[in-house]
Parts: C-alpha cells; sequence; structure tokens
C-alpha cells in the first residue's frame, strides 16, 4: 500500500515566517533602546529572548517554506510525523497506544500516545529533550502535531490511519 504524504500548508508557514520576522524586529528594537539607555534592563531582556526565539522560530518556518518536506506520512509500518521542530519521526503502529484529538492554548491537535511513556524523549537530546520533556508535562500524548499546519482535514487524515491499520494493534481512534 502506498504512504499517504500531507504537506504543510504554505500559507500558514507564509504567516508564521512573516510573524517570526515581526517579532525579531520588535525584539531587536527592545534590545537597541535598553543598550542605548533610553529602556530599562527588562526591555532589554524581553528583548534579547524574543528576539532568540522568533529568529530561531523563522528560520524553522523559512525552512519548511523552502524545503517542501511533507509534515506527515502514513505508512504500513506506522506515522512519521515532521510537523514541527519537536517532530517525533517514525512511530511504528506496534508502539502506538492511542490517538486523541485535544485543544491546548486554542489549538487543535492530533495526539498520539505511546505504551511507553518516555519513547520520544528517550530518542532526542539537547533542547528538543527538554522541550519534550516538558511537552509531557502538559498533555498525555508523547506526539503532539498540529492539525492546523496541515494541508489535508483531521478526517481525512482518520480514514488514512484506519486504511493502513494493523489489524490485531490495540490501538484506539478518538470517536467524534
Amino acid at each position: 500500500m502506498e504512504e499517504f504524504i500531507i504537506y504543510p500548508k504554505r500559507s500558514r508557514m507564509l504567516m508564521l515566517s512573516f510573524l517570526s520576522i515581526v517579532f525579531v524586529l520588535l525584539g531587536t528594537i527592545f534590545t537597541l533602546l535598553f543598550i542605548y539607555g533610553e529602556a530599562p534592563i527588562w526591555i532589554g531582556i524581553v528583548g534579547v529572548i524574543t528576539l532568540l526565539f522568533f529568529g530561531w522560530c523563522g528560520i524553522f518556518y523559512l525552512k519548511e517554506l523552502l524545503n517542501r518536506r511533507p509534515a506527515l506520512i502514513i505508512s504500513v509500518e506506522g506515522i512519521i510525523d515532521r510537523s514541527s521542530y519537536l517532530a517525533a519521526g517514525l512511530v511504528k503502529w506496534e508502539d502506538i497506544k492511542e490517538f486523541n484529538l485535544y485543544t491546548f492554548s486554542g489549538q487543535t491537535f492530533l495526539g498520539i500516545v505511546t505504551y511507553d511513556p518516555k519513547l520520544i524523549i528517550n530518542r532526542t537530546s539537547g533542547a528538543k529533550r527538554l522541550l519534550n520533556g516538558a511537552n509531557r508535562g502538559l498533555v498525555d500524548a508523547q506526539v503532539n502535531i498540529p492539525v492546523k499546519n496541515l494541508a489535508c482535514s483531521i478526517e481525512t487524515i482518520f480514514e488514512e490511519i484506519e486504511h493502513r491499520w494493523v489489524m490485531d494493534s490495540s490501538v484506539t481512534l478518538p470517536s467524534e
């Protein structure tokens, strides 16, 4: 059976890139205001943090726009997540306990819960490991795919998951 490939929404990546650039400019202004003595130190600190964080985000989103690689691949082997900086990579069907849809901070996510709660954390290192650990404290799912970023409906995603499903799998899909 062929892989089902889902790309990120170009318009969403473009918008997020633009917003990142706006925040980089704001961070630069805050930092310069502090450097030239026009603002207190806390403005300078906020400026540097804003500059670094949104600079990193902007680079990520611009790379996604230019590279045009799939955000999600559903295959007979499992699901390959490349939807965000914290993307899980390949999650095999036999590692998946359940799927769920949840909303966090106003955004809908496809959550994948694995039998091993530390499966994804254990495969990463550095900043990704820290951020995955922080995510683990916020939600039950180990893999969190932002549905809004995908150029495909959630209904189609679930249909494709069901088409490739291993028949003896104990994974459950969320009821709608």
